[in-house]
């Protein structure tokens, strides 16, 4: 411990729940049920927001679960669990890559495409009520900030930072 004194539970406490990571955490959580309720209400019974994330790692063409993996920055086990459960939905079919046998593809079903399609309003949606309480400069601030810290956390966890033109 680096601290010559002990805190107490209390300054712990106050220290956690001040940190901006925790309202990264808070926020995040919120758009997640926020998302999976909406889906639920739309039809889409059991689907998540793992669920949409999974759906935009791959083309529909396929990708590799070891590709949809490391996009996602999981494990390939995580990766095939999410996979086999949009499968037993019906959003992708599962399959080997013609060009080696042993590599799983996934790629979207047109049901799959379906729910992607509402998820996509969903998001558009949500983002719009959580943004709302800010003013137009705070909010073009906030997205701006959010990308920088994602783009650094990319880069901290040795992956490329793809640069994406935004509105």
């Amino acid at each position: 411990m680096s601290r010559s004194r002990r805190r107490t539970w209390t300054e712990l406490r106050k220290e956690m729940v001040a940190s901006p990571a925790r309202a990264f955490g808070t926020l995040y959580r919120r758009f997640q049920s926020a998302a999976n309720e909406a889906y639920a209400t739309r039809g889409w019974t059991g689907a998540t927001l793992s669920h949409v994330q999974f759906l935009t790692e791959i083309d529909e063409e396929g990708t590799r679960l070891t590709d949809v993996a490391t996009a996602l920055g999981t494990t390939k086990q995580y990766a095939g669990k999410l996979a086999r459960d949009l499968e037993s939905k019906g959003f992708v079919t599962l399959g080997a890559d013609r060009t080696d046998r042993r590599a799983v593809l996934a790629r979207p079903t047109t049901r799959g495409r379906t729910f992607y399609e509402d998820a996509c309003e969903v998001r558009a949606t949500l983002e719009k009520d959580f943004l709302a309480p800010l003013s137009a400069p705070r909010r073009a601030a906030f997205v701006a900030v959010l990308e920088d810290l994602e783009a650094f956390a990319e880069r901290r966890a040795g992956r490329s930072v793809a640069v994406i033109d935004r509105p």
